[in-house]
Order: C-alpha cells, then sequence, then structure tokens
C-alpha cells in the first residue's frame, strides 16, 4: 500500500489551484491521499481526488463551513494512521493501535521514529518554512513493514 500524504496547501482562492507536476509525480499510483489540514478551499481536495481518493482534516485556516472532521484515524492494514492538523490535537487522537501519526500546521517537514509510532509531517508544498524545499511524504506499507519519505520539488 502507497499513501501520499500532504499538508498546509494554502489554496484559498479558485485561481491558485493547480496542482504541480512533482506532487503528481509523487503521488502517481497512490491508494489514496491523507491531507493534514490548511487546504481552504474544497475545489482543492476534488483536484486531489483526481489522483486518488482523499481522506483530509481540517486545519485552522480551513472555514468551519469545511465538512471534514478535525481528526481522523485510518486503518492501514497494520494499525491506524491518526491525523490532525496540529501535533498536540494528533496526539490526544492516538488510539491503542495507531502506528502511524500525520499533523501539519507547522509548514517545517518531519519523519521520526517514536519507539512504536512513526510520526510524519509532510510540510508544505507552496509556503515551507525553515529553510526547507517545498515537500510532501509518502507512506509505504508492505509485509506490516512501514517506511516514510519525503518527495521534495
Amino acid at each position: 500500500m502507497k499513501i501520499g500524504i500532504i499538508s498546509d496547501t494554502h489554496y484559498g482562492h479558485p485561481s491558485r489551484i493547480i496542482i504541480p507536476d512533482w506532487i503528481k509525480s509523487a503521488f502517481a499510483g497512490v491508494d489514496f491521499i491523507v491531507h493534514a489540514g490548511d487546504v481552504e478551499s474544497p475545489l482543492a481536495l476534488q483536484e486531489f481526488s483526481e489522483i486518488a481518493p482523499v481522506y483530509a482534516v481540517r486545519g485552522n485556516c480551513d472555514s468551519y463551513g469545511f465538512q471534514t472532521p478535525e481528526t481522523m484515524s485510518i486503518n492501514i492494514g497494520c494499525g491506524l494512521l491518526t491525523v490532525a492538523h496540529r501535533a498536540s490535537r494528533a496526539r490526544q487522537a492516538i488510539e491503542a493501535d495507531t502506528r502511524v501519526m500525520v499533523y501539519g500546521h507547522t509548514h517545517i517537514s518531519l519523519i521520526n521514529q517514536e519507539e512504536n509510532l512513526l510520526v510524519i509531517n509532510p510540510g508544505s508544498p507552496s509556503m515551507p518554512r525553515g529553510g526547507l524545499p517545498p515537500s510532501v511524504a509518502l507512506l509505504t506499507i508492505e509485509n506490516g513493514k512501514i517506511r516514510a519519505e519525503l518527495r521534495q520539488r
């Protein structure tokens, strides 16, 4: 199974909703995409759904009219992937069988193994911080083994 992970796209105005080729390439062949919030436009989720099905949570810049939950846990075959926009909220939502925690908000990419929990922040493809390049993450699950990598522009 392959999962594309993205956050903080900040596609506010419909004219800004253009998914760059490097993201399309990074997400080619994924089973689904997880968006960790700050999409800003439901139209962007429709664009991403042309690549693969999308699971999204609401970020602090997403209006409360957004029909996305604050947190979500998704079965990834060997446990759960738990996602929220902020790390503190994602940690609160972790369940006993959560193997992967995804969050956004900081615009700073990170992949960190904490005992039995893989923590991923894909950074931002449009507004990265900390001198980092635009990025997304790719999660691969094979025979119960979980591997994550950043894909950068």
